[in-house]
């Protein structure tokens, strides 16, 4: 099924505190059922779902209440390259003192997620990680997270380029963060017993609460990686460890709770 790219979960996920001002923005896609493949070929039975259990928190009241016209989402079918892609400039609309985020749930490959539609053996039908990173880039927020529950995503952060896009995309103030499900070596495990990813169950778990680790009713970025690295590890039995890369604050808020 992606430690220093994209954040602000719970100000990222849009969870904030009256005092806090701004809007959250997010793209959400879970793709399950590929086009060209099937289930004995390599779909997978709960990227979707996940998808919208992340829209489901997004506008939750613990998630920051985020209006449907502030999220896209984009499952199976409806989650083609094109698609996407004009998706991500919803990231346009995100004004400095906003969030914006992208949660990709599907297959991945070291250098792309890989959408509905995509082909064998054509690199140009896949959804690069420089194309993300030009849509984050291209976001005036001070605040992005990227969420990459999919193969191989940790392989984003060994882009050639990935250090001086950060770089140019980030400023004072800012948290940008890539949460990632594993290692750019590893496969993102599907639990059937959890009816999801690893990743996204501990993940959605931790923000509800459980990654709560002080008791303070505020859920950091550290707290959560406290929290979900050792479960899904525990879970996969050291197969899957989740990377969370980023130019951001420990504290950063996640989720107030």
């Amino acid at each position: 099924m992606l430690t220093s790219l994209l954040i602000g979960l719970g100000m990222l996920f849009g969870c904030q505190p009256p005092s806090v001002t701004g809007q959250t923005y997010a793209v959400v896609v879970g793709i399950a059922d590929y086009q060209a493949l099937s289930y004995s070929t390599g779909d997978l039975r709960f990227a979707d779902r996940d998808a919208r259990q992340v829209v489901a928190f997004l506008q939750s009241k613990s998630g920051g209440s985020v209006p449907p016209s502030h999220i896209r989402l984009l499952t199976n079918r409806q989650a083609t390259q094109a698609t996407i892609q004009q998706a991500l400039t919803l990231f346009q609309q995100a004004g400095t003192n906003d969030r914006i985020i992208l949660y990709f749930s599907g297959h991945g490959l070291p250098d792309s997620f890989v959408p509905y539609d995509a082909r064998p053996g054509n690199p140009a039908r896949m959804l690069t990680y420089s194309a993300i990173k030009a849509a984050f880039r291209e976001s005036n927020a001070l605040t992005k997270l990227c969420i990459a529950d999919a193969c191989l995503s940790g392989g984003i952060t060994r882009q050639q380029a990935s250090r001086r896009t950060l770089t140019k995309s980030v400023r004072d103030g800012s948290n940008v963060a890539m949460l990632l499900a594993s290692r750019s070596t590893q496969y993102a495990v599907e639990d059937r017993r959890l009816a999801g990813g690893a990743f996204t169950y501990f993940l959605l778990k931790g923000l509800s609460g459980q990654g709560d680790l002080d008791g303070n009713g505020i859920v950091t970025i550290r707290e959560l990686h406290q929290y979900v690295s050792p479960l899904v590890r525990q879970r996969t039995r050291g197969k899957q460890t989740p990377v969370f890369y980023g130019r951001f604050s420990d504290n950063l808020p996640l989720a107030y709770l």
